[in-house]
């Protein structure tokens, strides 16, 4: 009896060591987090995950991808959900961020292509027509986004330097200042800067106390803040140049209506009259200044 009692306890002590010998020791789950860096539409996405064996990408644009790092391209503008998915043996952990794609409207690169993209009901354009007294300024070009307002110009720049912009920021003709410029201007901002120092403007308030038709402007914003970004001047031919820039639109110092106007008065280095847009044949009724949709 004792020697079978000796044997089966043998034999069960040599199972359990060969049983735990054998089993594997258990893995945890994978520990995963993720950040990204966009540009433009274009996004890179660098995983930071312990643990992981493989990876599984939703971009919340019906887009998916099994790399660890991948680099997404999304087709538009919008706040995606996106989703990663990290395995290993044990199972799998998630983790989920909001990634906001806002792409400018606008690339200040003195390259102008894109403003042949910006949908028409956005665009607002002024070109000089024929028996117009002021010529220097050739056409004027405006739109929006979220962010920034964009301006697009063609100028002579014979002598040309001074650059007036006029704003009515709340679509309102009885409130600003009139102008000789342009109809029912209304014109609450005004940001004034030179042409050869790439329009490092002086930003201007009306002062409504003194009348619409006094001209009274209260420096609000001094040179140097960089509510614009300018491109450098593209000949077109002989002085005739062109450029784009973009107005910061958080910066302008007071409340922007959904939709507000803007028009463009430029000088010579006299300060004498250069050119305007929009502006009709000379005799004839000035024309509202531009309208800018800041809502779409």
């Amino acid at each position: 009896m004792k020697k079978n009692l000796f044997s089966k306890l043998f034999i069960l002590l040599a199972v359990t060591l060969f049983t735990v010998g054998c089993s594997k020791e258990t893995v945890d789950l994978p520990v995963v987090e993720f950040s990204s860096e966009i540009s433009d539409l274009t996004v890179t996405f660098t995983t930071t995950a312990i643990g992981a064996t493989s990876y599984s990408w939703d971009f919340g644009d019906g887009e998916t991808s099994t790399e660890k790092d991948p680099v997404h391209v999304y087709a538009a503008n919008g706040t995606y959900t996106v989703v990663l998915t990290a395995t290993n043996e044990s199972g799998s952990t998630t983790s989920t961020e909001s990634v906001v794609i806002a792409k400018s409207l606008i690339k200040i690169d003195g390259s102008f292509t894109d403003w042949t993209e910006v949908s028409s009901d956005i665009l607002s354009t002024a070109t000089l027509p024929d028996g117009a007294s002021l010529t220097a300024l050739k056409t004027l070009k405006v739109c929006a986004d979220d962010n920034f307002i964009y301006v697009y110009m063609k100028i002579d720049t014979t002598d040309v330097n001074p650059v007036d912009l006029f704003f009515d920021t709340d679509n309102t003709a009885t409130t600003g200042a009139n102008s000789w410029l342009f109809a029912d201007a209304g014109a609450d901002i005004l940001m004034e800067g030179m042409l050869h120092s790439n329009l490092d403007v002086d930003v201007f308030k009306h002062d409504d106390t003194a009348g619409a038709d006094a001209w009274t402007w209260n420096t609000a914003i001094a040179a140097g803040s960089g509510i614009i970004n300018m491109s450098e001047c593209k000949t077109v031919s002989g002085k005739i140049v062109e450029f784009e820039a973009k107005i910061v639109r958080e910066m302008i110092p007071t409340t922007l209506a959904d939709n507000i106007k803007m028009g463009v008065f430029i000088s010579y280095n006299s300060w004498a009259e250069a050119g305007a847009l929009p502006i009709q044949v000379s005799g004839e009724d000035v024309l509202p200044m531009l309208t800018v949709k800041l809502k779409h």
